[in-house]
């Protein structure tokens, strides 16, 4: 027997990374880059400003939204009959970029 343990009045559930990172689960997109990975959400309209996940042809590239085009990762402007061919995939939600530099030494 004994008293209740106070501290069970502050009992918090688990932080889980997928309610975190995705909270749209089915409308996810994941997208690999030479850094890591990012997470685009279909579900969620961009607004200028935003950065988005788009398509050109066959692969897909990662930009900031802005009201007359998009500005790419590379720094360059698509615009104007430039954007006829670019399909918006989502809203980056998430960003993970790997820091490991495998010519550095593990100490």
């Amino acid at each position: 027997m004994g008293f209740p343990s106070p501290a069970s009045d502050y009992i918090e559930r688990r932080i889980d990374l997928n309610d975190v990172l995705m909270p749209h689960r089915n409308n996810m997109i994941l997208i690999e880059t030479p850094d890591g990975f990012v997470l685009a959400d279909k579900s969620l309209k961009p607004a200028p400003g935003d950065k988005i996940a788009f398509q050109i042809g066959e692969f897909p590239q990662l930009g900031k939204l802005f009201s007359t085009g998009i500005i790419t990762s590379d720094g360059e402007t698509i615009d104007g009959e430039g954007m006829e061919g670019i399909i918006v995939l989502g809203k980056m939600t998430a960003e993970a970029v790997s820091v490991h530099e495998p010519s550095r030494p593990i100490i």
